[in-house]
């Protein structure tokens, strides 16, 4: 099996492009004062526009403001816009010819194009030549994108392989796979919801415009999309460690995480401790005290969280900074400073008052198939670090692979790229001048590894104004 992993223009940061939600689902954790205004844009036709009756424009009954309703429930710190570029009547043509002036200038952290709809007076050559140009600006700017297939519409059947609709949606769900982006496939929702006993009239305010029915049945699918995005997400809290005061190592029943402590698990209610120190310290590490945490080849932490903790918590093994966020808790911040040096991050955690703080990576690729070794200290007495839970997630098994950023570096003439490889895995650097389908040269290798290990690829003529890369991942 090989993956294509497509990359970023040479002049702007270099990222490994990545099918998943987990960067936004971390900004949007976040809370004040360490958050920041998140952005989603819709881009397309009259469906996302709000059109219902023509011309009534109903917006709060729309699908993009129900999936913001959605994602506000999930995140209630969190400060998000959802942004409609969309025209009522354009295909994706038009959509594309104007992606980059009216897109990317909002900056969105997240995309979702709908275009089909409108799409099927236009040759279908033409209509993937647009979609592909609009995934192409996406990835370039290094912006996660989120294909739809279109809602239903009375002269359309999607039961009818030849109709020209289903022909689009197919369209769709084939361009998702090959340039790896995200799909809500809201043609299949409409279909089985139609299968189901709905009657079409039911969902439609008009012949090809959904009503809030229908606008909800999307935006649930465009939802879950979302959290499809963030992978196999697993959580393990008080509950699920040995508390006996003499088991030292435990691990998860996936097998993704295993823990080692210094003396034993211990804790007490829904605290994980450690039984060493005297009294309530057995909920708690000290100085004298380590705990490590050893992720597998698929799997990467996302984040933790602490109660009835001050503590200066350093933390090795990553490959790269995980971009480590502190919520605020008890009225107080911590601040997390990464030494790029020794690849090690330090917690600075002040007092929380019995609430809960939260820790999340929005770079969780850092962790994945690595060793964690945490350790703590305080100069001021009765400091304590008590955990609650770890977040982890697993990429999807069929690869063995997780999505993964790594930096673009210079080297007098060379350009490289040092990242964790998988054992197994081969990897390839690839370069185009345009990113057309056959225009890919590759130009360094390593691999098959026998080990997982850090890898270097290199391009020694980067001296273009611009150029393309990516990097082809096989498996056996």
């Amino acid at each position: 099996m090989k993956l294509c992993i497509p990359l970023l223009s040479l002049l702007s940061p270099f990222a490994l492009f990545a099918d998943d939600t987990i960067a936004i689902d971390a900004e949007l954790k976040k809370s004040w004062p360490s958050n920041r205004t998140v952005n989603i844009v819709f881009h397309g036709h009259s469906v996302p526009s709000g059109y219902h009756l023509t011309p009534t424009v109903k917006p709060f009954e729309s699908y993009p403001h129900l999936f913001r309703v959605a994602l506000k429930n999930r995140y209630p710190n969190a400060v998000l816009n959802v942004i409609t570029t969309s025209i009522g009547g354009e295909n994706a043509i038009s959509g594309a010819a104007r992606f980059t002036a009216d897109v990317l200038p909002h900056k969105p952290d997240l995309i979702y194009i709908d275009y089909a709809l409108n799409d099927r007076n236009t040759p279908i050559a033409d209509v993937e030549t647009a979609w592909r140009s609009m995934i192409t600006d996406a990835k370039t700017a290094n912006i996660p994108l989120v294909l739809l297939t279109p809602t239903g519409a009375t002269n359309a059947d999607f039961s009818d392989p030849a109709d020209p609709l289903t022909l689009r949606a197919d369209l769709i769900r084939t361009l998702a796979a090959e340039e790896d982006v995200m799909l809500a496939d809201l043609s299949a929702a409409w279909l089985d919801e139609l299968d189901s006993g709905t009657s079409e009239a039911s969902l439609l305010s008009q012949g090809n415009h959904p009503n809030l029915s229908g606008h909800t049945l999307a935006s649930e699918v465009i939802y879950q999309s979302y959290l499809a995005g963030l992978g196999s997400v697993g959580s393990v809290t008080a509950s699920d460690f040995p508390q006996d005061q003499s088991t030292n190592t435990f691990t998860t029943a996936d097998t993704l995480l295993t823990f080692i402590t210094t003396n034993s698990f211990s804790g007490q209610g829904n605290f994980i401790g450690d039984s060493g120190g005297p009294a309530n310290k057995i909920n708690s590490w000290d100085g004298d005290e380590t705990l490590s945490i050893s992720l597998a080849q698929n799997a990467q932490l996302t984040g933790f969280q602490l109660r009835w903790t001050a503590t200066d918590l350093l933390i090795t093994g990553f490959t790269q900074d995980p971009g480590a966020a502190i919520s605020t808790a008890g009225g107080t911040n911590g601040t997390a400073t990464w030494d790029p040096d020794n690849s090690t991050l330090l917690l600075s955690l002040p007092w929380d008052g019995g609430n809960d703080r939260t820790i999340t990576f929005a770079n969780p690729q850092s962790t994945t198939g690595q060793v964690l070794n945490l350790s703590f200290t305080r100069d001021t007495p009765g400091w304590q670090a008590s955990f609650v839970s770890f977040q982890y997630s697993a990429s999807s098994p069929s690869s063995g692979l997780s999505p993964f950023s790594v930096p673009l570096q210079f080297d007098g003439t060379t350009a490289y790229l040092t990242f964790q490889g998988q054992a197994g895995f081969t990897y390839e650097m690839e370069t185009s001048p345009s990113m057309e389908p056959d225009s890919w040269t590759v130009i360094d290798t390593s691999g098959p590894l026998a080990a997982s290990e850090l890898i270097t690829l290199s391009d020694t003529n980067p001296a273009e104004n611009e150029k393309f890369y990516r990097i082809s991942v096989s498996s056996p």
